[in-house]
């Protein structure tokens, strides 16, 4: 409401800043005309007057009358003439004024008026007000970065309660590379937020990046509690799983992702570090008895925190190391299918094929030609019919 009021004065005061010369009674090269017109013409009628007077008591000849009547008459006339000018002056000022009051009342109704309209069509009054973490938080991409987080870090030394600029600044230090800043800000966001699962699996995440990857056992109370709160929540199940792997337990942690892929459905963004964290065995990729390059649990983990950008530059150069691998070590199965199923999962389903047709004609085994064409028909992928086992 104050906010309305505040542009409604403002507003007034404007348009009278504009409007109020327009209203006043004398303009620049409008002044009234000013005549004596009027006391002339009841002068020369006096004298009418008087005349008639002396030439009735013969104080006037009759010729002198009849001279001194003429001129004064001629005088009259002059003087009745210049008082209709007068008028018609009086009259055509009193129009321009009103005019001008008339212009003056218009604008400061209709100007008012018009640009409400259109803010009312065009605008959102509705719309709630938004505190200035909100509005950095969906600024343009214009923008850099650098500005924003300044921007919010100003804010939030004035404003430390800010609970939901915590939220906001935490995964921008992340992506930044700042985990120790991302952890401080998700910490501080569950206190004056509470706690959920989102925000502590958000934490776990950060402070594993911290550890270069490994789920420290504060990483790991995190993701608990988080799990706690939503036993489906898949960053948290992803890290637990990964904890596991790290303690030695790969069957344990490879039954985990597993389950949790299972539960991932097939356009979920974070499938792909699923897949590629687990080998086509069911192994996790990182295990010492898979000599083949590519990511490993930690790599994964490490991945997570990076931009969108750097994680698929990092995941395509992996493919592309196990790819020339194979090229010097063609009968590596378990290679050929890491690679198929990466290119899939990659959405490059051309060179998926081409990998499997090259897979069948590589390998020597029997059994392992049928597990890549298994594979591949599970992956959608037509082989030729020579390339079938």
């Amino acid at each position: 409401m104050l906010f309305w009021l505040l542009i409604a004065a403002f507003t007034v005061a404007a348009m009278l800043a504009v409007l109020l010369p327009l209203s006043s009674r004398r303009n620049a090269g409008e002044a009234l005309p000013k005549t004596g017109a009027t006391t002339d013409m009841d002068v020369y009628r006096s004298q009418l007057d008087e005349l008639a007077d002396d030439e009735a008591q013969a104080r006037i000849g009759p010729v002198e009358a009849k001279a001194a009547r003429a001129e004064i008459a001629r005088r009259l006339f002059a003087a009745e003439q210049s008082g209709k000018g007068a008028h018609a002056a009086h009259a055509a000022a009193g129009n321009a004024r009103l005019r001008r009051r008339l212009a003056a009342g218009i604008g400061l109704l209709a100007v008012p008026a018009f640009t409400l309209s259109i803010y009312f069509v065009i605008g959102a009054p509705d719309l709630p007000g938004q505190p200035l973490v909100a509005r950095i938080a969906a600024a343009s991409e214009g923008q850099r970065i650098d500005e924003l987080v300044a921007k919010v870090e100003s804010h939030l030394a004035r404003s430390p309660e800010d609970g939901r600029g915590w939220e906001i600044l935490a995964p921008v230090y992340l992506r930044l590379g700042r985990p120790a800043q991302a952890a401080t800000a998700w910490r501080n966001a569950i206190r004056i937020l509470g706690s959920s699962a989102a925000l502590q699996a958000d934490l776990g995440e950060a402070l594993v990046a911290v550890q270069d990857g490994f789920v420290t056992a504060d990483a790991r109370k995190a993701f608990q509690m988080a799990i706690d709160e939503d036993p489906t929540i898949a960053k948290a199940r992803f890290f637990l799983a990964l904890a596991r792997d790290q303690d030695g337990d790969a069957a344990g942690a490879a039954e985990a992702w597993r389950a949790l892929l299972a539960d991932t459905p097939p356009d979920a963004p974070y499938r792909a570090s699923i897949e590629l964290a687990l080998g086509d065995d069911g192994s996790p990729a990182g295990d010492p008895a898979l000599s083949q390059p590519g990511p490993s649990a930690r790599d994964i983990a490490n991945a997570r925190s990076m931009s969108p950008e750097q994680r698929q530059a990092m995941i395509d150069g992996m493919v592309s190391q196990l790819a020339e691998k194979l090229q010097s070590e063609p009968d590596d199965a378990q290679g050929w299918l890491r690679l198929v199923r990466a290119y899939a999962v990659l959405g490059r389903s051309q060179e998926a094929k081409q990998a499997a047709t090259t897979a069948m004609k590589s390998v020597s085994a029997s059994t392992d030609r049928e597990r890549i064409a298994s594979l591949a028909a599970e992956l959608g992928i037509a082989l030729e019919k020579e390339n079938r086992p």
